[in-house]
């Protein structure tokens, strides 16, 4: 089963460009596979919570 996404195009944009500021602030450029974890939460695909809990369960173990 697939989650559709649960925020606006107009939230979606505003999700993204946070990760970009971020991003150029930080002068990093995100590789394909961080760029297909923001899309889950900029695409509201997860909430926040369960975001932050995904990627310490991915990530969390290096």
């Amino acid at each position: 089963m697939e989650r559709e996404n649960s925020v606006d195009a107009d939230e979606s944009k505003r999700r993204r460009a946070t990760v970009e500021a971020h991003h150029r602030s930080e002068g990093t450029v995100p590789n394909e596979t961080q760029m297909a974890d923001y899309e889950l939460y900029i695409l509201g695909k997860m909430h926040v919570e369960e975001y932050q809990q995904y990627l310490l369960f991915k990530y969390g173990a290096q």
